[in-house]
């Protein structure tokens, strides 16, 4: 069944979507969310940015929902049914003191580590965007991005959502009613602790609007994916997470009296990948390199965590970034990772909820 609906679902799931689609890359993904927030960045017209985080986003799914959703897309009965029948068929059990005690059937959601719960997550993201284009085919919310064909509104990865729009009074309001009315027919909640607001230099009232949404509003830089998205050159404050990440895993390595060859390997494998995503998306300060190949050095050679003292001993000029020439960025150039050679190319050719299946 898994291997029946990875054939499927690139043709069914638009490409706004770039989570557990074959074909589609995540550090494509976070290019193209990049370039999206240096043109909002642009002066011009007022403008928002909204990052919405949805709250156990496995665990809301409202199974109902999913296939009356699969019906609609062109699923066949009998396919819908043996869906229905893998997502409710499932019982738990509690352990108290240590016993196992009863069975019992959930109502709503999907099993995280199920490998068919990861499409099924994305065809109910997908109702999302069929939202969210209604909206803008009814007028109701106007594209920053209107020069693409079809205009682009949102990027989504997984339960990470990016909306780009113009913060009138009746795009705002819209988007309140999009995330109602998915809350209502799928499940799902926003997390509003987590959503954060962006605007334009040029707004005004920023606060009062960002009431209407009923989340905070905040400046750049965006966190979208991990990663810190900005405008210029990432500053070393921004990218802090990156140092706490690697601070955090060695430290907890440390601990297990690793080989030198052991410990060789975890810094190739996990830092490394870590670090590659990374310079897929942002150009990283020098500073911030010096710091983590610090804490690399004392963990391969010593065995142990050096904290990082800061980085007020070395301050980099404007160009003094991490470009390709660098041993950890051994990859292709940076723009040539993700395909077309504008805004417009990376979400060309979308085909929306509909197809034959």
């Amino acid at each position: 069944m898994c291997r029946r609906m990875e054939g499927i679902m690139q043709n069914l799931v638009s490409p706004n979507q770039a989570a557990f689609i074959k074909g589609r890359s995540i550090a494509e993904h976070s290019l193209l969310a990049h370039e999206m927030v240096r043109e909002f960045s642009r002066p011009g017209g007022e403008k928002a940015c909204v990052k919405l985080d949805l709250r156990k986003a496995y665990d809301m799914v409202n199974r109902d929902f999913l296939c009356h959703l699969m019906s609609a897309m062109g699923f066949a009965d009998h396919w819908v049914a043996l869906i229905r029948e893998c997502i409710t068929s499932p019982t738990f059990s509690v352990l108290i003191q240590g016993v196992p005690y009863g069975y019992f059937q959930s109502n709503r959601g999907l099993r995280q580590g199920d490998p068919l719960s990861p499409y099924l997550f994305t065809l109910v993201m997908e109702y999302f965007t069929c939202l969210m284009d209604l909206a803008v085919h009814r007028g109701r919310l106007v594209p920053l991005f209107r020069r693409m064909d079809p205009p682009v509104t949102h990027l989504i990865y997984a339960d990470d959502l990016l909306v780009f729009i113009q913060p009138s009074s009746m795009g705002l309001q819209t988007l309140a009613g999009i995330m109602e009315d998915l809350k209502s027919f799928s499940g799902l909640q926003l997390n509003r602790d987590k959503s954060r607001v962006y605007f334009s230099f040029r707004c005004s009232q920023k606060e009062e609007r960002a009431d209407v949404l009923g989340i905070a509003r905040s400046d750049l830089p965006v966190r979208y994916l991990g990663v810190p998205l900005t405008v210029n050159y990432a500053r070393d404050q921004d990218c802090q997470g990156l140092v706490e990440y690697v601070q955090r895993r060695v430290e907890g390595w440390q601990a297990a009296g690793l080989s030198f060859g052991g410990r060789i390997e975890l810094i190739r494998s996990v830092i490394s990948a870590v670090a590659h995503f990374w310079l897929q998306s942002i150009l990283l300060p020098v500073v911030t390199i010096r710091r983590v190949e610090r804490l690399c050095a004392d963990f391969l050679w010593r065995g142990v965590c050096m904290r990082s003292r800061g980085s007020s001993s070395v301050v980099p000029g404007r160009r003094e970034v991490w470009g390709s020439g660098r041993c950890w960025r051994s990859g292709r150039p940076l723009r040539s990772s993700w395909p077309g050679d504008s805004l417009a190319g990376g979400l060309s050719g979308r085909t929306g909820c509909t197809a034959d299946t």
